[in-house]
């Protein structure tokens, strides 16, 4: 349990940097190297927390003294990288959205069941003490049936990896993937997915506005709302709301201050008819130090999801986020692709599927 593990970060970009600190401040890790196809990221890294820099994902998961990756890189490269890293026998903990199509989801799944070892998704909200708040607090509501996710940016430009093609899957894959995992962690697994979509900046190639409508296996339904044209919330406010037969629970997290992440329970007696008997009080949650100042709101959930990481290579047990769980989100994003078919104003780019599924045809990238 003392002995430390040996990490490689694949990826030394913002996300590559924040991994590289939590593990530095971990007792019982240590960083190894770093790898970034611009070789100067990596080197930086290296600098600031000592390490090596490989000149490939090949040389890093050759080297015996890397037990474990973080994989950090763009979006397109997750699902290669994290295959070879299972073939090499290391531990991996990547980065959402664990592939972009089913085809190379199912390949990173068999890759990761010969290795047999760890494999954990990074999806922090998970993490985050307002959603660990919320999941104590549902209980108060009796049977939830419904919870709205909606999540709003105000984005002025029409370049970068989410706008000019769909080599990286997408605007709604790239922050719809958290919300699907956040519905599913707070709700259990979908049944079905229908979805709309709009590109509101014609100068952009992907869509910039998602609705989609879930349905969960236990009978509830869901509502996610992805923006990046959002005049009148707080840049980057993420909203929820869930409802129960005895009440709702309100609740909003932003990473970018502390002080907007909310939750308040609000009940209904049911005493009168017309006139509303409810008790509204807010509901407390642990407001920790945050290690990470450009995401201030989030506190300490990049630090507590590598503990888990770490935790579960040490003991050998399934991590929180699981690999299945990083699949289901990626499957909910293409199956709301398939469903609204217009992303690009084409005609649809792939049928619809009549329930929750996706297959190769889903993604518009592929179409």
């Amino acid at each position: 349990m003392s002995r430390k593990i040996g990490i490689g970060i694949l990826g030394c970009g913002l996300m590559g940097g924040i991994h590289a600190e939590c593990v530095a401040r971990e007792r019982g890790a240590y960083l190894v190297g770093f790898q970034n196809r611009t070789r100067e990221k990596a080197e930086a890294l290296a600098r600031r927390f000592e390490g090596r820099v490989y000149g490939s994902v090949a040389e890093a998961l050759r080297d015996p003294a890397v037990e474990a990756v973080v994989i950090a890189s763009s979006q397109q490269a997750h699902a290669e990288q994290a295959i070879a890293a299972c073939r090499a026998g290391k531990h991996v903990l990547c980065e959402k959205p664990l592939a972009l199509t089913p085809r190379e989801m199912e390949a990173v799944a068999r890759a990761a069941a010969r290795a047999r070892r760890v494999f954990m998704v990074a999806h922090q909200l998970r993490f985050h003490p307002v959603i660990a708040t919320v999941q104590r607090a549902r209980r108060r509501l009796g049977r939830s049936f419904h919870l709205d996710l909606e999540w709003g940016l105000r984005i002025q430009g029409a370049g970068g990896r989410c706008w000019e093609d769909y080599r990286s899957g997408g605007f709604f894959m790239e922050l719809g993937c958290h919300l699907a995992d956040l519905a599913r962690h707070l709700m259990g697994d979908v049944r079905h997915v229908a979805a709309g979509a709009l590109r509101l900046d014609r100068r952009r190639v992907t869509e910039d506005f998602t609705h989609a409508l879930i349905s969960f296996h236990g009978g509830a339904i869901g509502s996610l709302v992805v923006s990046a044209n959002h005049r009148t919330l707080r840049q980057g406010l993420l909203r929820g709301r869930l409802l129960g037969e005895k009440g709702r629970i309100d609740f909003t997290v932003y990473p970018y201050a502390r002080a907007f992440n909310t939750a308040t329970l609000t009940l209904d007696h049911g005493k009168s008819l017309f006139v509303p008997d409810t008790t509204v009080r807010p509901l407390a949650f642990p407001r920790p130090r945050s290690l990470f100042r450009v995401y201030p709101g989030f506190y300490d959930v990049y630090q507590r999801q590598m503990a888990a990481f770490l935790d579960a290579v040490r003991r050998g047990t399934p991590p929180p986020v699981t690999l299945d769980d990083g699949r289901a989100a990626v499957g909910i994003i293409l199956a709301a692709y398939a469903s609204q078919g217009a992303a690009t104003d084409r005609p649809n780019l792939a049928r619809k599927a009549p329930a929750y599924r996706a297959d190769a045809a889903c993604h518009p990238s592929l179409a």
